[in-house]
């Protein structure tokens, strides 16, 4: 059962994301990608890849060489929120656990989705796929799935992304915006994966990544710190010092622009939310700029 306080919260976001997504009526979830809708956009050259059903005749023969007819996604697309319950997920020391952040993230978008009139399903993984709920658009829907989400318990292992990009690629039958909700730490080759480039190449896919201050940086002291591996379970102990308090900054900046540059190769938009700020904002502003473009 969802704790009262994270009930409460739920409940403003509810509230309101709905005032929020009203002031973007036209459509808060369309998607900048071109796909299998019937507004014409424009011809271009044929590729290797590219469907032949969309090879334009009429053009191929005006041109002697082979053209495709290119046209705007449907603007109404479903959306399918794949959320990472992994046990990395519990750290949390600034003011809010992960769990609960991608938890009021998760409700977020399920909320806007209703206000929009917007079909939602809902994907939770950890080392595999946990639970699945297809796209659904009531209410009643949306705090069935956020009851399911809070009651999940990984299994012990690491994070394993992979089985829940299969499992969109293979229950995906439409164009979809697909939101990955995760720190993206994983032992897996996930950017040189051929899975996750189909994805990125059949759906929207956005990455939302929600962060800790007390992941950026070490405490502040002498001596000696223990921390522990919330997956694997193992245990280290870390000096203190000015040297490796830099190191350790550096590393995890260095690590938060190299997957920031790894999802823009692949044309996935990232949102890096904070445990410590507003799980909707970021989520809202990313809207607003698609809608701009």
């Amino acid at each position: 059962m969802i704790p009262e306080a994270v009930m409460r919260e739920l409940r403003y976001i509810e509230v309101y994301t709905a005032k929020r997504i009203r002031s973007l009526r036209v459509g808060a979830y369309t998607s900048p990608r071109r796909g299998d809708g019937f507004d014409f956009d424009e011809h271009q050259p044929y590729r290797d890849g590219d469907d032949v059903r969309r090879i334009d005749w009429n053009v191929t023969a005006r041109m002697d060489a082979p053209f495709v007819r290119r046209t705007h996604a449907e603007r109404e697309l479903n959306v399918m929120i794949a959320m990472d319950v992994s046990r990395s997920m519990a750290l949390g020391a600034a003011h809010r656990s992960k769990k609960e952040l991608m938890t009021y993230v998760t409700g977020s978008l399920l909320f806007s989705a209703v206000s929009d009139q917007i079909n939602a399903g809902f994907l939770a993984f950890s080392d595999r796929v946990l639970e699945y709920s297809p796209p659904r658009r009531t209410r009643a829907a949306a705090w069935t799935v956020l009851e399911r989400c809070w009651s999940l318990s990984p299994t012990p292992g690491p994070t394993a992304m992979l089985p829940a990009v299969r499992y969109l690629l293979a229950t995906l039958k439409r164009m979809s915006v697909v939101f990955i909700v995760s720190d993206f730490i994983t032992d897996e080759d996930l950017f040189g994966s051929r899975e996750l480039a189909m994805l990125a190449a059949t759906h929207d896919v956005i990455a939302v990544v929600p962060g800790d201050p007390t992941e950026a940086a070490l405490p502040a002291g002498r001596g000696y710190v223990q921390l522990r591996d919330l997956e694997s379970g193992r245990h280290v102990a870390v000096n203190l010092s000015p040297r490796t308090r830099r190191a350790y900054a550096d590393e995890m900046r260095e690590r938060r622009e190299a997957l920031a540059r790894a999802l823009y190769r692949l044309q996935i938009d990232p949102v890096f939310v904070p445990t410590d700020g507003s799980p909707v904002e970021p989520l809202l502003e990313l809207f607003a700029r698609r809608l701009a473009r």
